[in-house]
C-alpha cells in the first residue's frame, strides 16, 4: 500500500470552514509536485468544511465517535489510512509554501538518519501571547539548527515513525509534536529545522485572555500534566521535564513557599498569614523580574496568571492516566 518516495499530508480540522480551502488547495498543489496525497482528517465538523473539502482531490476521513477525537488523535487517525514513505503534518488552519516539502525530501534522502524536517511557521496576524512566542521561535529561524521537537508541522520519514511506534499519542489534547519529537530522539534519530518558510498560520482571532480560558475549556491546558505523567518512566522523561519548566518551576515555588510558611509559623492562624504573605512577596518579585525583561506590563501580568492557571491544569491532568496510545482508532472515509 506504500508508494515509494510518495508523501501524505495529513491535515487536521475541526470546523475550518474559513480557511480550510486555501488550506487544501496549497496541499493538493504540493502533493501534485512531489508525488503523493492529502488526507484530510475531519473531527465531525458541524460547519462546511467537509462539504468545502469534497470539491478537492482529497481523501477524508472521520471520527467515528465524538469521545475519541482529540489533537493527537486526529494526527494519528491521518496516520492510519496514510501511504507515503513521508508524513507531513499541518493544521486546517495553515497553508503550505511552495517547494518546502521538495526541499525537506531532498535532506531526508542524503541524510538517512534524520527523521523529521520543519521550517518557520509564520503568523498571518500576532494576537495573543501565543502567537508572539510562535514568532518568537518558529518564525525567527534564521539558520538550519537540529531540534529535540518539530512544533507547527513537519515532514517525517515513516520509517522513523514505525521505528517508535506510532506518529501522534491518541489520547493526548496537546504536545503531540514534542511527544513524537522526543520519542524519536531518544531512538537516536536526529530532527531539523530549516530557515526557510514552511507555512502560514491563520490561528484564532481571540486575545491571549480568551486564549487561556479556550484552553482550559477544551481541556488542552490539562495536557502538561499528561503528557508529564505520560513520560514517566521513559527514556525521554528529563526533556518533558524540561519542556514544561513552567509548571514544574510553578509547582516548585508553590511548594518551597509553603514549606518556609510551615516552618516559620507559629500556630495555624500565623501559618496561613505567612503563606500568603511570602507568596504575594515571590509573585510579586517575579512579575516586576518579567516587567524588565518583556518591557510589558500586561504581558508580564499574563504570564504569571498563565503559568498558574496551566499548572492547576497539570495537577488536573497528571491525576488522569492515559490508555495505551497504539489501540487503532475507530473512523470511515467519507466517498
Amino acid at each position: 500500500m506504500k508508494h515509494k518516495g510518495g508523501v501524505s499530508i495529513l491535515i487536521k480540522a475541526f470546523n475550518e470552514e474559513a480557511q480550510i480551502a486555501s488550506c487544501l488547495a496549497a496541499a493538493v498543489r504540493e502533493a501534485q509536485s512531489v508525488g503523493g496525497e492529502v488526507i484530510l482528517v475531519d473531527s465531525l465538523s458541524t460547519d462546511r468544511t467537509v462539504e468545502i473539502a469534497r470539491s478537492y482531490p482529497v481523501r477524508i476521513v472521520q471520527f467515528s465517535f465524538l469521545e475519541d477525537r482529540g489533537c493527537g488523535a486526529a494526527v494519528q487517525l491521518g496516520y492510519q489510512f496514510s501511504k507515503g514513505e513521508y508524513i507531513y503534518v499541518l493544521d486546517g488552519d495553515m497553508e503550505l509554501q511552495t517547494g518546502f516539502i521538495a526541499k525537506a525530501l531532498a535532506v531526508l534522502n542524503t541524510e538517512p538518519d534524520v527523521a523529521g524536517i520543519g521550517g518557520k511557521l509564520l503568523d498571518t496576524h500576532i494576537r495573543n501571547a501565543m502567537d508572539l512566542k510562535r514568532a518568537e521561535t518558529v518564525g525567527s529561524v534564521n539558520s538550519r539548527a537540529e531540534v529535540d521537537a518539530l512544533g507547527g508541522g513537519a515532514l517525517y520519514r515513516r520509517d522513523a515513525i514505525e521505528s517508535v511506534g506510532y506518529l501522534a499519542h491518541r489520547w493526548l489534547p496537546a504536545f503531540e509534536e514534542a511527544e513524537l519529537g522526543f520519542r524519536l530522539r531518544a531512538a537516536g534519530w536526529r530532527l531539523l529545522r530549516l530557515p526557510d518558510v514552511a507555512v502560514l498560520h491563520t490561528g484564532h482571532a481571540e486575545s491571549s485572555w480568551g486564549m487561556l480560558r479556550r484552553l482550559w475549556m477544551n481541556r488542552r491546558a490539562h495536557a502538561s500534566g499528561m503528557f508529564l505523567r505520560a513520560a514517566l518512566g521513559k527514556a525521554w522523561w528529563w526533556r518533558v521535564v524540561r519542556y514544561q519548566w513552567s509548571v514544574v518551576l510553578t509547582s516548585g515555588i508553590h511548594l518551597m513557599v509553603l514549606g518556609m510558611a510551615i516552618l516559620l509559623g507559629t500556630n495555624l492562624l500565623d501559618t496561613v498569614g505567612k503563606w500568603l504573605a511570602l507568596e504575594l512577596g515571590v509573585w510579586t518579585f517575579l512579575w516586576l523580574v518579567l516587567c524588565i525583561k518583556k518591557r510589558n506590563l500586561s504581558l508580564a501580568c499574563f504570564s504569571l496568571i498563565n503559568w498558574n492557571v496551566v499548572t492547576m491544569a497539570a495537577l488536573l491532568g497528571a491525576s488522569r492516566a492515559l490508555a495505551d496510545p497504539s489501540v487503532p482508532i475507530s473512523a470511515r472515509e467519507i466517498t
